[in-house]
């Protein structure tokens, strides 16, 4: 009977990386050689790498929550490195925080969370449209002319951010600017869909620029834009600029009938038949908005303005429509403040004063209101008044203001103005140009303006600086 032979496997005198690799010794050749376990190899480093990821995402993940404090940030988006979605996610709560931040009139917070939140997400149309609303509100419209140009350089046929592009260059006097835009970098899209839009802004910006009949033109160069219900306003415009004012109301009342929720274009409408002298119907126009807009203070606004005196026996009513206003608004700065804008625009002077006298008693800022009483002293032409008002606003208002110093500077170079006082009007002048320096087209709207009231010294201030060269020295002989 044979006796088996049992040939024991070599065993390794030492193993590494828990036993994917070891080292065995030949004792007949007294050599050394290193054998690899694949299999067990390939499993150490994927539960090495395993490791290593799970690091890496509990980091990142801790990092994003804690640290960074985005808190709509998940965790599968981050274990499966969704970089793209964690710079939205991070975005929206960028600008969800600017938006509080603004409510509390911290700025410097805003316009940090508006620039990170469009950092991580610049394709964020309803995020960069808050942001330019923010600037221009702060009197950074050049900043916010920027924001969305470059808006529209990534997505140059997105409509919301086309309308809100035009039209802040349309009413900021930036109409130049607009027909550029229009003729440069959109021109390819007036045969696409956004063609009518683009059209009925090129109209518009051609009328701010050229005038009535070269806006004229235009449209009749358009037939199609009459059927546009979009267009109607702008076109309104055109004929009412260009002395056919029933045509215009016409226009306004069709867009109406399509577009009934439109505040603009009742107001419009109202302030056409107003100047026709259709007093009923612009009337009858303010309480179809009221009607179609209950509950909203710009169209109450518009009947107090609608229903002014014109005759003694219609005093009662306008001071019971503004009475039920105050009674329902004027618990409101908002109310109050759209309400004394109207009686500075009109020169209501009483109405003015008490809105501005009953805000001071409440302890409020009141720098606005007592801007807008001496808008209706300078109505009624109470030009010494209206300085002292702004005089007083002014030294109440800090240095580089903003926005608001501007509106209050030009106010200020009016009167100084209308007072004869042409070094007081130079340096107020100076000191727009100071405010604006970082905004050279915003300087040259207003130039423009002062061009129109005819005021010399201010347009001399606002002008372009021309250098004076030097005198060149003799020529040594």
């Amino acid at each position: 009977m044979k006796t088996a032979t049992l040939i024991a496997k070599p065993t390794p005198l030492r193993t590494y990386l828990f036993g994917s690799l070891a080292l065995y010794r030949d004792a007949q050749k007294q050599t050394y050689s290193l054998k690899l376990n694949a299999g067990r190899l390939a499993l150490v480093l994927g539960l090495t790498a395993f490791v290593v990821y799970g690091g890496v995402v509990a980091t990142g993940y801790f990092w994003l929550r804690e640290v960074r404090k985005i808190e709509q940030v998940g965790l599968f988006d981050v274990a499966f490195f969704r970089a793209s979605q964690v710079r939205r996610e991070m975005a929206a709560q960028q600008f969800a925080k600017a938006r509080t931040a603004l409510a509390a009139k911290d700025y410097n917070a805003a316009f940090v969370g508006y620039t990170s939140g469009l950092h991580n997400d610049p394709d964020n149309v309803e995020g960069r449209l808050q942001a330019a609303e923010f600037l221009q509100t702060v009197g950074a419209t050049d900043r916010a002319v920027v924001m969305l140009e470059e808006g529209l350089t990534r997505l140059p046929d997105n409509r919301p951010l086309l309308e809100r592009t035009l039209d802040l260059l349309t009413t900021s006097g930036r109409d130049a600017d607009a027909l550029k835009l229009l003729h440069g970098q959109l021109a390819a899209q007036f045969s696409g869909p956004n063609g009518p839009l683009l059209r009925t802004y090129e109209i518009l910006g051609t009328l701010n620029t050229d005038g009535p009949a070269a806006a004229r033109s235009l449209l009749d160069a358009s037939p199609d834009l009459r059927a546009t219900t979009s267009s109607l306003p702008v076109i309104a415009r055109v004929l009412w600029e260009s002395k056919q004012p029933l045509e215009a109301i016409s226009t306004l009342q069709s867009y109406l009938k399509a577009k009934p929720d439109n505040f603009a274009a009742y107001a419009q409408l109202a302030e056409y038949q107003d100047a026709a002298g259709l007093i009923a119907d612009a009337r009858h126009t303010a309480d179809l908005a009221c009607a179609q807009l209950p509950g909203q203070m710009p169209p109450r606004v518009l009947r107090i303005g609608v229903l002014k005196p014109r005759q003694p026996g219609e005093v009662q009513r306008w001071e019971q429509e503004v009475a039920a206003y105050l009674k329902e608004f004027g618990g409101k700065p908002e109310g109050v403040a759209l309400l004394a804008n109207l009686a500075g625009r009109e020169g209501w002077v009483d109405l003015a004063r008490m809105l501005y006298e009953s805000a001071a008693g409440r302890g409020q800022d009141v720098r606005m209101l007592a801007m807008y009483y001496s808008d209706a002293l300078m109505m009624q032409r109470q030009f010494t008044e209206a300085r002292s008002v702004l005089a007083e606003i002014d030294r109440q208002t800090p240095e580089g203001g903003g926005y608001f110093s501007v509106l209050l500077l030009q106010r200020e170079v009016v009167v100084a103005a209308a007072c004869g006082d042409r070094d007081d009007a130079r340096e107020q002048a100076r000191r727009v140009a100071a405010a604006l320096r970082l905004d050279p087209d915003g300087l040259e709207v207003i130039r423009r303006r002062f061009v129109k009231l005819g005021i010399s010294e201010a347009v001399a201030e606002l002008g372009p600086r021309i250098a004076v060269a030097k005198p060149a020295a003799p020529k040594k002989s």
